[in-house]
């Protein structure tokens, strides 16, 4: 029997090597996708009418603020291409009995590149160009005009982004934005037609939210 268990002990090592390694657990699947809800507000680098000219008098310039959606695909850690739906409010008194509303929506496909300084903290920078819908209306006592029209989007920024936790992220940037779109009225009064189009604008503004990563 003593012998018997000494050549069990002896043969315990050799039979336990021949055991298969344990298989390492698989390393967790990183989604690509993420998603952001940001808001801003828009300086106007013009107004949005000549003033003194046709129809109007002197103007103000009509700030906007912001709203968007933007989905993210991140393609590595440091580049990723974005797809943002937009919104943008204006509202302004002109003058006793005169204001400028405008709306705009936006659709733009983009490109941002991110580089991280710290285990929570980034900075990143991108561009998005596509399509815009803008109305402007002039809200008077008398009535109202309106007139909407499509036009070229684009839009660039500049910013930080500091990870709360593995999922949630939070971000400020300077934007800036613009479009071509100017639609225009025709407007009658007093016998006499006038063509009334607004400039092209583009604004100085800041961007903040939040991003979720799936």
């Amino acid at each position: 029997m003593k012998k018997t268990l000494a050549l069990i002990a002896l043969a315990s090592p050799a039979l336990a090597g021949t055991q298969p390694a344990p298989t390492p657990a698989p390393a967790p699947v990183v989604s690509p996708w993420a998603v952001e809800v940001g808001a801003g507000y828009n300086r106007a680098a013009k107004s949005l009418f000549h003033s003194g000219k046709d129809w109007f008098g002197p103007q103000k310039k009509v700030n906007t603020w912001s709203w968007d959606l933007t989905g993210v695909y991140q393609l590595d850690e440091s580049n990723a291409l974005t797809l943002r739906l937009g919104y943008a409010n204006g509202n302004r008194q002109q003058e006793e009995g005169v204001r400028i509303i405008t709306n705009t929506w936006s659709l733009m496909p983009g490109y941002r590149y991110t580089y991280a300084l710290n285990d929570k903290w980034s900075a990143f920078a991108g561009a998005n160009v596509g399509l815009v819908s803008f109305a402007w209306r002039d809200k008077e006592v008398l009535g109202n005009i309106h007139e909407s029209g499509w036009g070229f989007g684009y839009s660039a920024e500049l910013g930080v982004r500091y990870a709360v936790c593995d999922n949630w992220d939070a971000f400020v940037a300077y934007h800036f934005c613009g479009d071509t779109a100017s639609p225009r009225c025709i407007v009658t009064r007093g016998g006499q037609s006038t063509s009334i189009r607004p400039k092209k604008q583009n604004f100085h503004g800041v961007r903040i939210g939040v991003g979720y990563k799936f």
